[in-house]
Protein backbone atom coordinates (compact mmCIF):
# COMPACT_ATOMS: atom_id res chain seq x y z
CA UNK A 1 0.00 0.00 0.00
CA UNK A 2 0.93 3.69 -0.81
CA UNK A 3 2.27 5.83 2.01
CA UNK A 4 -0.04 9.04 1.54
CA UNK A 5 0.75 12.25 3.20
CA UNK A 6 -1.77 15.20 3.57
CA UNK A 7 -0.20 18.81 3.24
CA UNK A 8 -1.85 22.17 3.64
CA UNK A 9 -0.77 23.32 0.05
CA UNK A 10 -2.27 27.04 -0.18
CA UNK A 11 -3.23 28.66 -3.05
CA UNK A 12 -3.36 32.62 -2.77
CA UNK A 13 -5.30 34.65 -5.45
CA UNK A 14 -4.01 37.18 -7.30
CA UNK A 15 -5.17 40.25 -6.23
CA UNK A 16 -4.64 42.79 -8.94
CA UNK A 17 -4.93 46.68 -8.15
CA UNK A 18 -4.50 50.00 -10.38
CA UNK A 19 -4.18 53.23 -9.73
CA UNK A 20 -5.80 55.05 -12.91
CA UNK A 21 -7.47 58.38 -13.38
CA UNK A 22 -10.81 56.68 -14.38
CA UNK A 23 -14.45 56.40 -12.90
CA UNK A 24 -16.76 54.12 -12.43
CA UNK A 25 -20.75 53.98 -12.20
CA UNK A 26 -24.08 52.25 -11.83
CA UNK A 27 -25.36 49.66 -14.89
CA UNK A 28 -28.49 50.49 -16.79
CA UNK A 29 -30.24 48.51 -19.45
CA UNK A 30 -33.83 46.51 -19.27
CA UNK A 31 -34.26 43.88 -18.76
CA UNK A 32 -36.25 41.14 -21.25
CA UNK A 33 -37.82 38.13 -21.21
CA UNK A 34 -35.32 36.68 -23.64
CA UNK A 35 -31.70 36.93 -24.03
CA UNK A 36 -29.49 36.02 -26.63
CA UNK A 37 -28.46 32.80 -27.14
CA UNK A 38 -25.16 31.50 -28.94
CA UNK A 39 -25.06 28.58 -31.02
CA UNK A 40 -21.80 27.87 -29.59
CA UNK A 41 -20.17 28.26 -26.17
CA UNK A 42 -16.53 30.70 -26.19
CA UNK A 43 -13.69 28.71 -25.05
CA UNK A 44 -11.85 30.79 -21.90
CA UNK A 45 -7.89 29.95 -22.11
CA UNK A 46 -5.15 30.63 -19.56
CA UNK A 47 -2.25 28.95 -19.82
CA UNK A 48 -2.85 26.93 -22.23
CA UNK A 49 0.02 24.74 -21.79
CA UNK A 50 -1.39 23.36 -18.48
CA UNK A 51 -4.90 23.05 -19.90
CA UNK A 52 -3.61 20.97 -22.61
CA UNK A 53 -1.55 18.94 -20.83
CA UNK A 54 -4.14 18.10 -17.70
CA UNK A 55 -7.55 18.66 -19.36
CA UNK A 56 -8.75 15.39 -18.03
CA UNK A 57 -7.69 16.25 -14.92
CA UNK A 58 -9.33 19.76 -14.91
CA UNK A 59 -12.65 17.97 -15.89
CA UNK A 60 -12.35 15.47 -12.77
CA UNK A 61 -11.55 18.44 -10.74
CA UNK A 62 -14.63 20.74 -12.68
CA UNK A 63 -17.55 17.92 -11.71
CA UNK A 64 -16.48 17.43 -8.25
CA UNK A 65 -16.13 20.96 -7.29
CA UNK A 66 -19.52 21.95 -8.71
CA UNK A 67 -20.89 19.33 -6.92
CA UNK A 68 -19.63 21.02 -3.80
CA UNK A 69 -17.45 17.60 -3.03
CA UNK A 70 -15.31 17.72 -0.32
CA UNK A 71 -13.00 15.32 -1.32
CA UNK A 72 -11.80 14.90 -4.66
CA UNK A 73 -9.60 11.38 -5.69
CA UNK A 74 -7.23 11.73 -8.81
CA UNK A 75 -5.06 9.29 -7.44
CA UNK A 76 -5.29 7.39 -10.77
CA UNK A 77 -4.09 10.54 -13.04
CA UNK A 78 -0.64 11.00 -11.64
CA UNK A 79 -0.54 15.10 -11.22
CA UNK A 80 2.90 15.63 -9.76
CA UNK A 81 2.99 17.85 -7.18
CA UNK A 82 4.57 20.64 -8.73
CA UNK A 83 2.04 21.41 -10.73
CA UNK A 84 -1.23 21.04 -9.00
CA UNK A 85 -1.03 24.51 -8.01
CA UNK A 86 -1.12 25.85 -11.31
CA UNK A 87 -3.47 23.06 -12.32
CA UNK A 88 -6.25 24.69 -9.61
CA UNK A 89 -5.65 28.21 -10.96
CA UNK A 90 -6.27 27.77 -14.64
CA UNK A 91 -9.03 25.58 -13.58
CA UNK A 92 -11.03 27.78 -11.98
CA UNK A 93 -9.92 31.11 -14.01
CA UNK A 94 -11.03 29.34 -17.42
CA UNK A 95 -14.68 28.49 -15.25
CA UNK A 96 -15.55 31.67 -13.47
CA UNK A 97 -18.42 30.17 -12.44
CA UNK A 98 -16.74 28.34 -9.75
CA UNK A 99 -16.34 32.12 -7.72
CA UNK A 100 -17.38 30.15 -4.85
CA UNK A 101 -14.15 28.06 -4.98
CA UNK A 102 -11.58 29.39 -2.67
CA UNK A 103 -7.86 29.58 -4.17
CA UNK A 104 -6.58 27.73 -1.26
CA UNK A 105 -7.26 23.88 -0.41
CA UNK A 106 -5.38 21.27 1.11
CA UNK A 107 -4.04 17.76 -0.38
CA UNK A 108 -2.81 14.28 0.15
CA UNK A 109 -0.17 12.51 -1.91
CA UNK A 110 2.41 9.93 -2.35
CA UNK A 111 5.53 10.82 -1.40
CA UNK A 112 7.41 8.07 -3.21
CA UNK A 113 6.16 9.11 -6.86
CA UNK A 114 5.79 12.85 -5.68
CA UNK A 115 2.04 12.54 -7.00
CA UNK A 116 -1.64 14.18 -5.87
CA UNK A 117 -3.66 11.38 -4.46
CA UNK A 118 -6.64 14.07 -3.15
CA UNK A 119 -7.62 17.42 -3.28
CA UNK A 120 -10.19 18.61 -0.55
CA UNK A 121 -11.32 22.06 -1.40
CA UNK A 122 -12.40 25.07 0.41
CA UNK A 123 -15.65 26.66 -0.38
CA UNK A 124 -16.46 30.13 0.75
CA UNK A 125 -20.06 29.39 0.69
CA UNK A 126 -22.35 26.65 1.60
CA UNK A 127 -24.25 25.13 -1.08
CA UNK A 128 -27.68 26.06 0.15
CA UNK A 129 -26.68 29.96 -0.56
CA UNK A 130 -24.98 29.44 -3.98
CA UNK A 131 -28.45 28.45 -5.01
CA UNK A 132 -30.17 31.75 -3.38
CA UNK A 133 -26.33 33.48 -5.22
CA UNK A 134 -26.83 31.68 -8.31
CA UNK A 135 -30.49 33.38 -8.76
CA UNK A 136 -29.47 36.70 -8.71
CA UNK A 137 -26.27 36.18 -11.02
CA UNK A 138 -28.11 34.10 -13.56
CA UNK A 139 -30.68 37.48 -13.77
CA UNK A 140 -27.82 39.34 -14.23
CA UNK A 141 -26.50 37.98 -16.74
CA UNK A 142 -29.32 37.30 -18.88
CA UNK A 143 -30.18 40.64 -18.17
CA UNK A 144 -27.02 41.90 -20.32
CA UNK A 145 -27.27 38.74 -22.62
CA UNK A 146 -30.46 40.81 -23.53
CA UNK A 147 -28.47 44.00 -24.77
CA UNK A 148 -27.12 41.56 -27.40
CA UNK A 149 -28.92 41.07 -30.82
CA UNK A 150 -27.38 37.65 -32.77
CA UNK A 151 -27.62 40.14 -35.83
CA UNK A 152 -24.54 41.87 -34.39
CA UNK A 153 -20.88 40.95 -35.67
CA UNK A 154 -18.40 39.33 -32.82
CA UNK A 155 -16.62 43.27 -32.70
CA UNK A 156 -20.04 44.81 -31.59
CA UNK A 157 -21.20 41.68 -29.18
CA UNK A 158 -17.99 42.23 -27.52
CA UNK A 159 -18.78 46.14 -27.84
CA UNK A 160 -21.84 45.97 -25.99
CA UNK A 161 -20.54 44.31 -23.42
CA UNK A 162 -17.37 45.82 -22.67
CA UNK A 163 -19.80 49.26 -22.31
CA UNK A 164 -21.93 47.51 -20.07
CA UNK A 165 -19.91 46.09 -17.80
CA UNK A 166 -17.57 49.43 -17.62
CA UNK A 167 -20.82 51.36 -16.98
CA UNK A 168 -22.49 49.40 -14.35
CA UNK A 169 -19.13 48.21 -12.60
CA UNK A 170 -17.04 50.22 -9.89
CA UNK A 171 -13.50 49.49 -9.41
CA UNK A 172 -13.24 48.64 -5.67
CA UNK A 173 -10.73 50.49 -3.93
CA UNK A 174 -11.32 49.39 -0.51
CA UNK A 175 -11.93 45.63 -1.00
CA UNK A 176 -9.23 44.10 -2.81
CA UNK A 177 -11.00 40.52 -2.60
CA UNK A 178 -13.55 41.54 -4.72
CA UNK A 179 -12.16 39.45 -7.54
CA UNK A 180 -14.73 37.07 -9.26
CA UNK A 181 -18.10 37.81 -11.50
CA UNK A 182 -20.47 37.66 -8.16
CA UNK A 183 -18.46 40.67 -7.16
CA UNK A 184 -18.20 42.60 -10.70
CA UNK A 185 -21.91 41.27 -11.61
CA UNK A 186 -24.20 40.94 -8.95
CA UNK A 187 -22.08 43.32 -6.04
CA UNK A 188 -21.26 45.68 -9.27
CA UNK A 189 -17.56 45.85 -7.60
CA UNK A 190 -14.59 44.36 -8.17
CA UNK A 191 -10.70 45.03 -8.52
CA UNK A 192 -9.69 44.55 -12.51
CA UNK A 193 -9.39 40.28 -11.98
CA UNK A 194 -13.48 40.58 -11.00
CA UNK A 195 -13.91 42.63 -14.60
CA UNK A 196 -11.94 40.35 -16.49
CA UNK A 197 -13.40 37.49 -15.35
CA UNK A 198 -17.19 38.98 -16.21
CA UNK A 199 -16.21 40.10 -19.20
CA UNK A 200 -14.59 36.65 -20.48
CA UNK A 201 -17.61 35.04 -18.70
CA UNK A 202 -20.20 37.19 -20.81
CA UNK A 203 -17.77 37.07 -23.95
CA UNK A 204 -18.14 32.77 -23.82
CA UNK A 205 -22.00 32.86 -23.37
CA UNK A 206 -22.44 34.92 -26.80
CA UNK A 207 -19.81 32.78 -28.47
CA UNK A 208 -16.52 34.80 -28.47
CA UNK A 209 -13.27 33.20 -27.52
CA UNK A 210 -10.97 34.95 -25.15
CA UNK A 211 -8.12 34.92 -22.84
CA UNK A 212 -6.94 36.26 -19.26
CA UNK A 213 -3.81 38.39 -19.50
CA UNK A 214 -1.89 39.02 -16.17
CA UNK A 215 1.14 40.92 -15.11
CA UNK A 216 2.96 40.53 -12.26
CA UNK A 217 4.65 43.86 -12.62
CA UNK A 218 2.04 45.97 -12.73
CA UNK A 219 -0.10 43.59 -10.67
CA UNK A 220 -2.65 43.59 -13.39
CA UNK A 221 -5.08 41.46 -15.56
CA UNK A 222 -6.98 41.59 -18.92
CA UNK A 223 -8.35 40.40 -21.67
CA UNK A 224 -7.34 39.06 -25.34
CA UNK A 225 -10.51 38.78 -27.42
CA UNK A 226 -11.04 36.69 -30.80
CA UNK A 227 -12.31 38.55 -33.12
CA UNK A 228 -12.83 37.23 -36.87
CA UNK A 229 -9.32 35.42 -37.31
CA UNK A 230 -7.14 37.78 -35.03
CA UNK A 231 -6.66 38.39 -31.43
CA UNK A 232 -7.13 41.71 -29.53
CA UNK A 233 -6.17 43.33 -26.07
CA UNK A 234 -9.58 44.59 -24.13
CA UNK A 235 -8.90 46.24 -20.63
CA UNK A 236 -12.34 47.14 -19.42
CA UNK A 237 -10.99 48.11 -15.92
CA UNK A 238 -8.90 50.88 -17.40
CA UNK A 239 -11.49 51.80 -19.38
CA UNK A 240 -13.85 52.84 -16.28
CA UNK A 241 -12.90 55.84 -14.80
CA UNK A 242 -12.63 55.63 -11.10
CA UNK A 243 -13.71 58.89 -10.10
CA UNK A 244 -17.64 58.64 -10.62
CA UNK A 245 -19.14 59.99 -13.28
CA UNK A 246 -21.88 57.46 -14.60
CA UNK A 247 -22.87 57.03 -18.05
CA UNK A 248 -19.17 57.01 -19.27
CA UNK A 249 -17.18 54.23 -20.30
CA UNK A 250 -14.29 54.74 -22.54
CA UNK A 251 -12.63 52.82 -25.17
CA UNK A 252 -9.14 53.63 -25.10
CA UNK A 253 -8.16 50.08 -24.63
CA UNK A 254 -10.56 48.31 -26.87
CA UNK A 255 -9.53 46.33 -29.63
CA UNK A 256 -5.72 47.11 -29.48
CA UNK A 257 -2.58 45.18 -30.43
CA UNK A 258 -0.02 44.33 -28.65
CA UNK A 259 2.16 46.67 -30.16
CA UNK A 260 -0.44 49.75 -29.39
CA UNK A 261 -1.54 48.53 -25.61
CA UNK A 262 2.35 48.47 -25.18
CA UNK A 263 3.13 51.66 -26.43
CA UNK A 264 0.27 53.76 -24.75
CA UNK A 265 1.45 56.41 -22.29
CA UNK A 266 -0.04 54.27 -19.68
CA UNK A 267 1.29 51.33 -21.45
CA UNK A 268 0.41 47.44 -20.71
CA UNK A 269 3.91 45.24 -20.32
CA UNK A 270 6.01 42.11 -19.05
CA UNK A 271 3.01 39.44 -19.66
CA UNK A 272 2.99 36.10 -20.76
CA UNK A 273 0.45 35.22 -23.41
CA UNK A 274 -1.06 32.35 -25.82
CA UNK A 275 -2.32 34.24 -28.53
CA UNK A 276 -0.78 37.35 -30.01
CA UNK A 277 -2.70 40.19 -30.93
CA UNK A 278 -0.60 41.30 -34.10
CA UNK A 279 -3.52 42.80 -36.42
CA UNK A 280 -3.77 46.92 -36.07
CA UNK A 281 -7.21 47.08 -37.19
CA UNK A 282 -8.57 49.29 -34.82
CA UNK A 283 -5.61 50.64 -33.27
CA UNK A 284 -6.39 54.19 -34.98
CA UNK A 285 -10.06 53.84 -34.92
CA UNK A 286 -12.01 56.73 -34.26
CA UNK A 287 -14.06 54.12 -31.36
CA UNK A 288 -11.13 55.62 -28.91
CA UNK A 289 -12.56 58.51 -28.75
CA UNK A 290 -15.85 57.79 -27.30
CA UNK A 291 -16.04 57.78 -23.66
CA UNK A 292 -20.35 56.90 -23.59
CA UNK A 293 -21.82 53.78 -24.60
CA UNK A 294 -22.77 53.17 -27.84
CA UNK A 295 -25.96 52.83 -27.96
CA UNK A 296 -27.49 50.21 -30.91
CA UNK A 297 -31.13 50.95 -32.72
CA UNK A 298 -32.48 48.81 -35.45
CA UNK A 299 -28.98 47.79 -35.95
CA UNK A 300 -27.24 50.88 -35.89
CA UNK A 301 -24.58 52.26 -33.05
CA UNK A 302 -24.56 55.99 -31.91
CA UNK A 303 -22.27 57.72 -29.10
CA UNK A 304 -20.99 60.93 -28.34
CA UNK A 305 -17.89 61.91 -28.85
CA UNK A 306 -16.78 64.40 -25.79
CA UNK A 307 -12.58 64.24 -26.25
CA UNK A 308 -12.09 67.95 -26.88
CA UNK A 309 -8.98 66.79 -29.12
CA UNK A 310 -11.68 64.89 -31.43
CA UNK A 311 -12.90 66.91 -34.62
CA UNK A 312 -15.67 65.32 -33.46
CA UNK A 313 -15.80 66.96 -30.17
CA UNK A 314 -19.51 67.40 -29.14
CA UNK A 315 -21.04 65.57 -31.82
CA UNK A 316 -23.51 62.14 -31.62
CA UNK A 317 -21.93 59.59 -34.17
CA UNK A 318 -23.85 57.35 -35.47
CA UNK A 319 -20.66 54.83 -36.04
CA UNK A 320 -19.72 51.56 -38.39
CA UNK A 321 -17.23 49.98 -36.07
CA UNK A 322 -15.92 47.07 -38.47
CA UNK A 323 -15.78 49.87 -41.19
CA UNK A 324 -14.58 52.46 -38.80
CA UNK A 325 -17.35 54.96 -40.87
CA UNK A 326 -19.65 57.70 -39.01
CA UNK A 327 -22.55 59.73 -39.77
CA UNK A 328 -22.46 62.95 -37.82
CA UNK A 329 -26.16 63.30 -36.77
CA UNK A 330 -26.38 65.96 -34.00
CA UNK A 331 -23.76 68.66 -32.31
CA UNK A 332 -23.97 69.94 -29.08
CA UNK A 333 -22.36 73.13 -28.71
CA UNK A 334 -22.21 73.28 -25.10
CA UNK A 335 -19.55 74.41 -22.20
CA UNK A 336 -19.75 73.22 -18.46
CA UNK A 337 -18.39 76.08 -16.33
CA UNK A 338 -15.48 75.19 -14.20
CA UNK A 339 -16.07 78.34 -11.96
CA UNK A 340 -16.04 82.17 -13.12
CA UNK A 341 -15.09 82.78 -16.73
CA UNK A 342 -13.38 79.43 -16.61
CA UNK A 343 -14.94 76.41 -18.50
CA UNK A 344 -13.88 72.60 -19.03
CA UNK A 345 -12.29 72.03 -22.46
CA UNK A 346 -14.17 68.66 -22.66
CA UNK A 347 -18.07 68.32 -23.17
CA UNK A 348 -19.89 65.38 -20.82
CA UNK A 349 -22.20 64.42 -22.55
CA UNK A 350 -23.65 60.46 -21.84
CA UNK A 351 -25.96 58.65 -24.05
CA UNK A 352 -28.58 56.11 -23.66
CA UNK A 353 -32.13 54.47 -25.03
CA UNK A 354 -35.32 53.62 -24.42
CA UNK A 355 -37.65 52.13 -26.31
CA UNK A 356 -35.88 53.14 -29.50
CA UNK A 357 -35.17 56.99 -28.27
CA UNK A 358 -31.80 57.92 -27.27
CA UNK A 359 -31.35 60.16 -24.31
CA UNK A 360 -28.37 62.18 -23.13
CA UNK A 361 -27.41 65.18 -20.90
CA UNK A 362 -26.38 68.70 -21.37
CA UNK A 363 -24.99 70.66 -18.42
CA UNK A 364 -28.47 71.44 -16.50
CA UNK A 365 -30.48 69.60 -18.99
CA UNK A 366 -31.56 65.71 -20.44
CA UNK A 367 -32.70 65.95 -24.06
CA UNK A 368 -34.24 62.78 -26.24
CA UNK A 369 -33.30 62.29 -29.82
CA UNK A 370 -35.64 60.22 -32.09
CA UNK A 371 -33.29 58.61 -34.13
CA UNK A 372 -35.96 58.20 -37.29
CA UNK A 373 -36.75 61.64 -37.27
CA UNK A 374 -33.91 64.45 -36.12
CA UNK A 375 -36.24 65.46 -33.61
CA UNK A 376 -34.38 66.73 -29.95
CA UNK A 377 -36.84 67.65 -27.20
CA UNK A 378 -36.12 68.20 -23.88
CA UNK A 379 -37.31 66.00 -21.54
CA UNK A 380 -35.92 67.35 -18.00
CA UNK A 381 -34.70 70.76 -16.73
CA UNK A 382 -34.90 72.66 -13.63
CA UNK A 383 -33.03 69.60 -12.00
CA UNK A 384 -33.15 69.91 -8.53
CA UNK A 385 -29.99 70.72 -7.02
CA UNK A 386 -28.34 72.00 -10.67
CA UNK A 387 -27.20 75.57 -11.71
CA UNK A 388 -24.20 77.54 -12.33
CA UNK A 389 -24.82 79.66 -9.52
CA UNK A 390 -24.39 76.61 -7.35
CA UNK A 391 -21.78 75.19 -9.09
CA UNK A 392 -23.34 71.85 -9.66
CA UNK A 393 -24.16 70.31 -12.63
CA UNK A 394 -24.77 67.44 -15.03
CA UNK A 395 -21.66 65.27 -15.91
CA UNK A 396 -23.94 62.31 -16.94
CA UNK A 397 -26.91 60.29 -17.24
CA UNK A 398 -27.91 57.23 -16.91
CA UNK A 399 -31.38 55.12 -16.96
CA UNK A 400 -32.04 52.39 -14.60
CA UNK A 401 -34.98 50.62 -16.33
CA UNK A 402 -37.23 53.55 -17.46
CA UNK A 403 -36.13 56.04 -14.33
CA UNK A 404 -34.13 58.87 -15.58
CA UNK A 405 -31.10 59.84 -13.26
CA UNK A 406 -28.32 62.88 -13.62
CA UNK A 407 -25.09 62.27 -12.41
CA UNK A 408 -24.45 65.64 -10.60
CA UNK A 409 -20.89 67.07 -9.07
CA UNK A 410 -19.31 70.41 -9.05
CA UNK A 411 -16.66 68.98 -11.23
CA UNK A 412 -15.72 66.32 -13.33
CA UNK A 413 -13.21 65.14 -11.33
CA UNK A 414 -15.23 64.54 -8.34
CA UNK A 415 -17.82 61.42 -7.67
CA UNK A 416 -21.11 62.82 -8.93
CA UNK A 417 -24.22 62.09 -7.27
CA UNK A 418 -27.36 60.38 -8.72
CA UNK A 419 -30.32 62.34 -8.42
CA UNK A 420 -33.57 60.77 -9.54
CA UNK A 421 -35.60 63.29 -12.47
CA UNK A 422 -38.31 61.18 -13.55
CA UNK A 423 -39.98 57.86 -15.00
CA UNK A 424 -39.39 58.23 -19.01
CA UNK A 425 -42.64 56.50 -18.94
CA UNK A 426 -44.34 58.41 -16.09
CA UNK A 427 -47.77 58.39 -17.77
CA UNK A 428 -47.57 54.26 -18.38
CA UNK A 429 -48.12 52.19 -15.51
CA UNK A 430 -47.52 49.06 -17.12
CA UNK A 431 -46.90 45.99 -14.65
CA UNK A 432 -43.48 43.99 -15.04
CA UNK A 433 -42.06 46.78 -17.90
CA UNK A 434 -38.80 45.53 -16.13
CA UNK A 435 -37.55 43.69 -13.27
CA UNK A 436 -34.26 45.38 -13.03
CA UNK A 437 -35.03 48.48 -11.20
CA UNK A 438 -35.90 46.36 -8.34
CA UNK A 439 -32.46 44.58 -8.36
CA UNK A 440 -30.41 47.95 -8.23
CA UNK A 441 -32.65 50.01 -6.59
CA UNK A 442 -32.53 50.38 -3.09
CA UNK A 443 -35.46 53.51 -3.30
CA UNK A 444 -38.48 51.81 -2.15
CA UNK A 445 -40.54 54.74 -4.05
CA UNK A 446 -38.97 53.55 -7.16
CA UNK A 447 -39.33 49.74 -6.66
CA UNK A 448 -42.90 50.60 -6.08
CA UNK A 449 -43.54 51.75 -9.49
CA UNK A 450 -43.92 48.12 -10.69
CA UNK A 451 -45.48 45.67 -9.84
CA UNK A 452 -42.83 42.87 -9.34
CA UNK A 453 -41.63 44.70 -6.18
CA UNK A 454 -39.24 42.06 -5.30
CA UNK A 455 -38.38 41.30 -8.69
CA UNK A 456 -39.08 37.00 -8.65
CA UNK A 457 -40.55 37.10 -11.85
CA UNK A 458 -44.09 37.04 -10.57
CA UNK A 459 -47.24 39.71 -9.33
CA UNK A 460 -48.81 38.74 -6.43
CA UNK A 461 -49.43 39.26 -2.66
CA UNK A 462 -46.16 39.71 -1.76
CA UNK A 463 -45.75 42.47 -4.29
CA UNK A 464 -49.15 44.04 -3.54
CA UNK A 465 -48.31 43.75 0.05
CA UNK A 466 -44.75 45.22 -0.34
CA UNK A 467 -46.03 48.48 -2.25
CA UNK A 468 -49.07 49.34 0.40
CA UNK A 469 -45.72 48.96 3.03
CA UNK A 470 -44.21 52.17 0.78
CA UNK A 471 -47.42 53.95 1.32
CA UNK A 472 -47.76 53.80 4.82
CA UNK A 473 -44.06 55.37 4.94
CA UNK A 474 -45.21 58.27 2.48
CA UNK A 475 -48.38 59.29 4.10
CA UNK A 476 -50.48 58.86 7.57
CA UNK A 477 -52.09 55.59 7.63
CA UNK A 478 -55.83 56.60 8.38
CA UNK A 479 -55.38 58.49 5.04
CA UNK A 480 -55.46 54.87 3.22
CA UNK A 481 -59.05 53.32 3.06
CA UNK A 482 -57.63 49.86 3.13
CA UNK A 483 -54.43 48.23 4.19
CA UNK A 484 -55.55 44.99 2.69
CA UNK A 485 -54.12 43.80 -0.22
CA UNK A 486 -57.55 43.41 -2.03
CA UNK A 487 -57.92 47.23 -2.56
CA UNK A 488 -61.14 47.14 -4.97
CA UNK A 489 -62.17 44.53 -2.29
CA UNK A 490 -63.22 42.03 -5.49
CA UNK A 491 -62.29 39.36 -3.09
CA UNK A 492 -59.33 38.47 -5.08
CA UNK A 493 -56.13 39.74 -5.03
CA UNK A 494 -54.30 40.35 -8.56
CA UNK A 495 -52.31 42.83 -10.87
CA UNK A 496 -55.34 44.94 -10.45
CA UNK A 497 -54.34 45.76 -7.15
CA UNK A 498 -51.15 46.18 -7.83
CA UNK A 499 -52.00 48.90 -10.60
CA UNK A 500 -54.20 50.69 -8.04
CA UNK A 501 -52.08 51.09 -5.73
CA UNK A 502 -49.21 52.39 -7.72
CA UNK A 503 -51.65 54.76 -9.16
CA UNK A 504 -51.89 56.32 -5.68
CA UNK A 505 -48.27 56.20 -5.48
CA UNK A 506 -47.53 58.25 -8.33
CA UNK A 507 -50.38 61.20 -7.06
CA UNK A 508 -48.41 61.04 -3.90
CA UNK A 509 -45.20 61.76 -5.49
Amino acid sequence: MKNIKKTAGKLFAMILTVSVAVSCVVSTGIFTASAYTAPKKGKIVYNKTIHNKYSKVENTILDSLKNFDEKIDISSLNVPRSDISEIFRVLTLTHPELYYVNQGFSYSYYPSEDTIASIHPEYTISKSEYTAQKKLLDKEVERILSLVDENMTDSEKALVIHDELAIMSEYSTSDYNKADIYNSLVEKTSVCQGYALAYSYMLSLVGIDSELVDSNSMNHMWNKVHIGNAWYNVDVTWDDPINDRPGHAQHTYFLLSDNAIQNLPSKHYDYTISNSANSTKYDNYEIHNFDTRLCEINGEFYGFVNNNSSANKGALLKYKLDSNTYEKKLTVDEKWSAGGNSYWINTFMSLEKYNGVLYFNTSDTVYSYDVKTGRQAVVASDISGVSASSGKLCYGMVLKGDAMYAAVSDSPNNKATLKYIKRVDKDSLAIGMTNYIMISSTNSIEKAYYGDVNGDGEINIADATAIQKTIVGLVNQSEIESINSDVNFDSDITVIDATTIQSYIVGLI
